[in-house]
């Protein structure tokens, strides 16, 4: 089914464009036919025309000729020539395409007569009237007329229409007129014998021209019989002289069957052009299908991570090319999948190593307070055993850190501990007394807190949070004397809140948008920037967001919100 109609698609892009040139081809030939068809009966009008012309001519300078004749120019006067006369006159009439000849005398009087149906010398005779209604009369001009002209004009109807002669004789010395030749043409036989002459002259093929003459009045005055019937080329003119309009037509049958033969055998050439095209074109289309399906095979191989596929094809096949693009474009693929691989090791190795150190840096930064105030508060029994409860909340923070190399996928991937119920009051507590409480002496420390505080939260990471947030703020404060609040409790809507307030410099809108909360990013000259980015991380995980609001010049807020533990819960 796929090749037939592989084959289909192709035969259709191949035949449409032949088609159209072989209809292109049978159009203009077609058309060349009937150009040629109507160029020959212009032609055969011309010609016929002309024949007719110089019939015409000949009939008349036949008559001109007798009409100088002696004996004719004396016949009146002598009757002795009437014998030499009749001959002579007979003679025009045998030779000539006339239905009716006749001679006059000077007093208008008929001498001789001859028709198609009869030949009369009537000299002396009286005519009847049968016979007087049959002969032609002379043109008026030919009794006036001087010199040896001649006079015609046209005659009749239908198949009797003619065209009449009238030449006046005159006498020896040419001054007086002594009679008239008056001689009718008869149109029918003169349009068949030029119609003869037409055919006889060789300017022929194998259609003849058809003839058709009609007079003013519409009626057929000569029409020649049509060797077949059909369409055919026309062309028509007028004859004034004459009184008709000709017609010549030929009929283009026998050309338009070699027209139409050979346009139906281009139209078979090209059925059989497009055929064998579209075989060839097949065959290439799917040599090239096969070639693209291949690709496509081992495309989606390596789109599945066979990044080790290569694509196979053969040199002739046309996408080659392709092949051998896509096999150089995933080598270098697995080559940058080899580098991007190192250098996401490299960076998780980069990332624990700055979380840890940031872990110890708080840890030490504890230890650094307590040290830094044993010296005067030493002799305080309560300093020394806040001390040493200091110490060893250090330990087991140091002995945390050291568990944690020894797991380095969970400190890597940031996993927490699912979150349980959790008074955080001792915690911030605990923390307060750890980090904020040596600064004393120095800063203002306010605590808020109510009698307990329940929220779903792993412990740890909630008190590494409260330990970060409590550092940045002393640290913010480090060049001036200034107050940190810590309070916590309970919205409206029953949800954790706990703030850590300072008085440090605040922190610029942009500096908040762009850069808070994203790892390594600090003000700090000897910070790591991954504390503010861990406690958000830690907050998220236990359901809980953190936000800050600062004002530079005037101090920041972070306002932790954690998920509360239900009333039942609690009690």
């Amino acid at each position: 089914m796929l090749r037939s109609k592989s084959f289909l698609t192709c035969f259709v892009i191949c035949a449409v464009p032949l088609l159209l040139l072989a209809a292109l081809n049978y159009w203009n030939g077609t058309r060349s036919v009937n150009n040629t068809a109507n160029t020959m009966v212009e032609d055969d009008l011309r010609s016929f025309n002309a024949g007719i012309d110089e019939m015409l001519r000949d009939e008349g300078s036949a008559l001109l000729k007798l009409a100088v004749t002696p004996d004719l120019q004396r016949v009146g006067s002598d009757p002795s020539l009437r014998k030499s006369v009749h001959a002579s006159l007979k003679s025009a009439w045998d030779f000539g395409l006339f239905q009716s000849l006749a001679l006059f005398d000077h007093n208008r009087k008929l001498l001789w007569l001859s028709t198609n149906t009869q030949q009369l010398e009537i000299w002396d005779a009286t005519l009847d009237n049968a016979v007087r209604s049959t002969v032609p009369q002379p043109d008026d001009r030919a009794w006036t007329a001087q010199g040896n002209v001649l006079f015609d004009r046209p005659v009749g109807n239908g198949a009797d229409a003619g065209i009449e002669f009238s030449v006046p004789i005159h006498n020896e010395n040419g001054l007086g007129n002594e009679g008239a030749i008056v001689a009718v043409v008869n149109l029918k036989r003169l349009f068949a014998t030029t119609a003869r002459a037409l055919e006889s002259s060789g300017n022929r093929t194998s259609s003849s021209p058809v003839i058709l003459v009609r007079d003013s009045s519409g009626s057929v005055v000569y029409q020649s019989e049509p060797p077949w019937h059909g369409s055919g080329a026309t062309a028509s003119a007028p004859t004034p002289r004459l009184n008709v309009t000709i017609a010549a037509t030929r009929y283009t049958a026998p050309f338009m069957s070699a027209a139409r033969f050979w346009g139906v055998a281009g139209f078979i050439l090209a059925l059989g052009l497009a055929f064998l095209s579209a075989l060839l074109l097949d065959q290439h289309v799917r040599r090239r299908s096969r070639g693209m399906a291949q690709v496509t095979e081992d495309l989606s191989a390596i789109a599945k991570g066979e990044w080790d596929r290569r694509i196979v094809l053969q040199s002739s096949d046309d996408a080659r090319a392709i092949a051998d693009n896509i096999n150089t474009m995933t080598e270098r693929l697995r080559a940058q999948i080899a580098r991007e691989e190192e250098s996401r090791q490299f960076e998780s190795f980069v990332r624990i190593s700055a979380m840890l150190t940031h872990d110890l840096k708080n840890a030490i930064e504890g230890l650094s307070l307590t040290v830094s105030n044993m010296e005067r508060h030493f002799d305080n029994e309560q300093f020394r055993i806040d001390a040493m409860k200091g110490l060893t909340n250090a330990c087991d923070k140091l002995k945390a850190l050291v568990n944690r190399l020894s797991r380095p996928v969970s400190s890597l991937s940031g996993e927490h501990r699912r979150p349980t119920k959790t008074d955080l009051v001792p915690i911030i507590n605990r923390v307060v007394a750890m980090t904020a409480e040596p600064t004393r002496g120095r800063h203002t420390i306010q605590t808020k807190l109510p009698a307990n505080l329940y929220a779903l939260a792993d412990p740890a990471r909630v008190e590494e949070v409260m330990e970060n947030l409590i550092l940045n703020a002393i640290e913010a404060m480090h060049l001036t004397s200034g107050t940190l609040t810590v309070e916590g409790g309970y919205d409206a809507n029953g949800t954790v809140i706990i703030c850590v307030c300072d008085t440090g410099p605040g922190m610029s809108r942009t500096f908040i948008e762009n850069r808070l909360f994203r790892p390594f990013s600090t003000t700090k000259k000897h910070g790591i920037g991954l504390g503010l980015y861990t406690c958000r991380e830690v907050i998220r995980a236990s359901g809980g967001s953190i936000e800050v609001q600062s004002v530079e010049g005037a101090g920041t807020t972070f306002r932790v919100v954690l998920p509360s533990v239900p009333n039942d819960r609690r009690n």
